[in-house]
């Protein structure tokens, strides 16, 4: 029986392939708890058009995406934060925290992009690292005291 999968099944297929089951599986198992449904001519025609439009949103994230890393490419981001004398932050820098800075500036980058081996935890300037799919860049955050 052919089937659409709705997700990644184990030794079966990626969501949205059509594969073929022995029909037993697919009805007392993929179709029941909504792993797959029916290869019906409707259903592949929607599941096309849906992977087409995914498709084409990626695309259209990752131009915003390579955009927005020469953007950043020109501009200086600065962060304020609480800290000590010493020049310790009192809560470490994380990657939510750097998108809503970059959000401020005018920058739109998703959460995920922001790659940061550990929390940012001292005042000065920082190299950080932005990748996304296929592209990748980096700018340089300085964090200053409040």
């Amino acid at each position: 029986m052919k089937v659409i999968l709705l997700r990644d099944v184990a030794k079966i297929g990626k969501r949205f392939e059509v594969v073929e089951v022995p029909t037993g599986h697919a009805q007392n198992f993929l179709i029941p708890h909504k792993h797959a449904e029916p290869a019906t001519p409707g259903n592949v025609r929607r599941v096309m058009a849906h992977k087409a439009k995914q498709a084409h949103d990626t695309e259209a994230h990752a131009l915003a995406f390579a955009e927005a890393l020469t953007q950043l490419a020109e501009q200086k981001v600065v962060l304020t934060v609480e800290a000590n004398e010493q020049g310790h932050l009192f809560k470490g820098v994380k990657g939510d925290m750097i998108a809503a800075c970059l959000k401020e500036a005018g920058v739109s980058v998703p959460v995920e992009a922001v790659r940061l081996d550990e929390p940012i935890k001292t005042l000065g300037e920082h190299t950080i690292t932005l990748a996304l799919g296929d592209h990748a860049g980096s700018f340089v955050l300085s964090v200053v005291a409040a």
